[in-house]
């Protein structure tokens, strides 16, 4: 009897010694200069017991910038499932006689993110989908087109952009909203050629994919030689215009940084009749596109691309932090649960699921999807709550569990917590805007738990590196627990 009680003791004291590490680091973190300003919010819950392991200030509402991605990820991977698969569609309108269309040609998107992208493996490129659309329209007969190629975005709301998102972002890739024919990761690339003198102004020398229609005002400006990329785009959906501004490092070479294509499914159809005239199919009108949903005439599908499956694309969204991926995913739940492709619907179906699953969501203030939007609220709490019910997911956790970063190994951990106990223990998603930092995943401690866990911190007063620093020593002391 007195060894069982020595056990029981002993347990006890290691958890408290595990706990009491956790807690000392928790108390550095509050007593630091640079975070006088600052709030703070920490959560991690043992998902065994679904006890609170360790908090501070666990249900202060704060914004998680990219941590959000968690929940529009896991979301999806619940509520479409991981074998969920993007479709698009090739149809016609009218008839075809004597290899002549007489009608238009429509490329019907239903909001598959990764098509065409530049960036994710294992998709077509450009060049490589614009061959299989033109052998698939030739392999149906058409010869000639007496209509036009039309780029049918109506799968979604023509509201591309968050009405949140700033000015200074949305102009630049990771801006570039989502729309029932995303095209191309809705990204074209702007090349520099470098100016030698300080203050000089760079060439443009090209743009790729070249976007017709855009008229590009570059106030770019050289700067030192290992300042990074400082330009910004500014530029609107279905605009025109352009202005550049900003510095890249001087120097000699070439110099790129990536803008938002304005209208995605105007170019994707601008391709497709490029490609289908090279090839020797004659169009006789110019592209143009659908935004809205309005059925004007009967069509006939005769072509289905499809896109790599859901839980592969979310591996792909986690490991690259992949914004307007997260919009089109919750797009696509408002598709499914509401049956309009709006952002809000979709935001309303992510609400009602996690309460469906026991959660209080009260506190809880979604925008987007992907933590752009400086109007997002999320506590600690609900992070790590949510983080637990998705273990408790059999169907979708293994798929979400493996496509988050890992400590020292992978994505955007793959630089921190090297050669201590959190490499390779800790699986999160990380967060940063200015002033904002946040980290939310799984811990496996040391003393043999499983915790989720949740930390974010707004408006400190130091570096973004430096208070990633700061934080890689809370989740080291986490997996020392």
């Amino acid at each position: 009897m007195n060894k069982v009680l020595l056990l029981i003791s002993l347990s006890l004291s290691l958890q408290i010694l595990a706990q009491s590490k956790i807690e000392m680091a928790l108390e550095v973190l509050e007593k630091d200069i640079d975070l006088k300003y600052a709030s703070i919010g920490f959560c991690a819950i043992d998902i065994d017991s679904n006890k609170i392991f360790a908090q501070r200030n666990f249900t202060k509402a704060l914004i998680p910038a990219s941590s959000m991605k968690v929940i529009t990820t896991g979301s999806a991977l619940a509520i479409l499932g991981s074998n969920y698969i993007f479709k698009t569609y090739l149809e016609y309108s009218g008839e075809i006689n004597n290899g002549t269309l007489n009608g238009n040609l429509y490329i019907r998107g239903a909001g598959d993110p990764s098509l065409a992208s530049p960036i994710m493996d294992g998709v077509l490129s450009r060049e490589l989908l614009m061959k299989e659309f033109v052998d698939a329209i030739k392999k149906v007969g058409i010869k000639k087109i007496q209509g036009a190629i039309i780029g049918d975005a109506s799968h979604f709301d023509d509201e591309v952009l968050i009405s949140t998102w700033q000015w200074g972002d949305i102009g630049n890739h990771y801006g570039a909203g989502s729309c029932g024919l995303n095209y191309h990761d809705n990204l074209y690339y702007i090349n520099f050629e470098k100016n030698k003198n300080y203050g000089g102004t760079p060439k443009i020398s090209s743009i790729v994919p070249k976007v017709p229609n855009l008229n590009i005002d570059n106030r770019v400006t050289s700067s030192g030689s290992r300042s990074g990329d400082n330009a910004y785009v500014f530029s609107a959906p279905f605009g025109t215009n352009a202005i550049i501004r900003g510095t890249i490092p001087r120097g000699s070479g070439v110099f790129d940084i990536k803008g938002a294509i304005p209208d995605p499914a105007f170019l994707c159809a601008h391709d497709l009749r490029n490609s289908l005239i090279n090839s020797g199919v004659p169009v006789s009108k110019k592209e143009t596109t659908q935004r809205m949903f309005k059925k004007l005439e009967d069509r006939t599908t005769f072509h289905t691309h499809k896109s790599p499956k859901l839980s592969v694309i979310c591996k792909h969204v986690n490991e690259r932090s992949r914004n307007m991926y997260c919009e089109a995913f919750l797009k696509t739940i408002g598709v499914k649960k509401k049956g309009v492709g709006r952002t809000n619907n979709g935001i309303a179906a992510v609400n009602e699921f996690w309460k469906s699953r026991g959660l209080d969501m009260e506190g809880f203030f979604m925008k987007d999807g992907c933590g752009l939007s400086a109007r997002n609220g999320v506590s600690a709490k609900t992070f790590a709550e949510i983080m637990r019910k998705m273990y408790l997911d059999k169907k979708s956790f293994n798929d979400f569990y493996n496509q988050l970063a890992i400590a020292g190994r992978t994505g955007t951990l793959k630089n921190i917590c090297r050669n201590s106990a959190a490499e390779n223990n800790i699986r999160a998603k990380s967060g940063s805007m200015n002033r904002i930092r946040s980290y939310t995943g799984y811990v496996n401690t040391q003393s043999g738990k499983l915790l989720s866990f949740s930390i974010i911190v707004n408006n400190y007063s130091c570096s973004g590196f430096v208070m990633k620093k700061k934080l890689e020593s809370l989740m080291i002391a986490l997996a020392e627990s």
